[in-house]
């Protein structure tokens, strides 16, 4: 999984991966978020649209006041974003996308 591709995104605050059960297993942050936090919420929404809609795969876009919170399921984990309100979304979410199909390579 290649979070630092993410976090190079301009206006990327802050990416990582996390299991289905909340443990970040990556997290990277460019300012002073707690990944460890967006990665509870992240595996919370997704495990919720999966039980709510009965879904296999899920992902979800969150817009807040001022930040982005851009989620996909993964076969390693759940990918979380958050970016500025401001930023590229479309791009962030093509990046993602990317990332959360991208084999894992040893």
């Amino acid at each position: 999984m290649k979070i630092g591709e993410l976090i190079k995104i301009p206006k990327v605050l802050g990416a990582g991966l996390v299991g289905e059960d909340g443990f970040i297993i990556d997290g990277r942050s460019t300012y002073e978020y707690d990944t460890e936090k967006l990665g509870a919420i992240a595996a919370r929404v997704i495990n919720r649209i999966k039980q709510s809609l009965n879904a296999q795969d899920a992902s979800a876009i969150i817009y807040t006041q001022d930040n982005v919170l851009l989620l996909r399921e993964s076969t390693e984990g759940i990918v979380f974003v958050m970016c500025q309100k401001d930023a590229n979304v479309g791009l962030v979410r093509i990046r993602l996308s990317k990332v959360a199909r991208a084999p894992e390579v040893s």
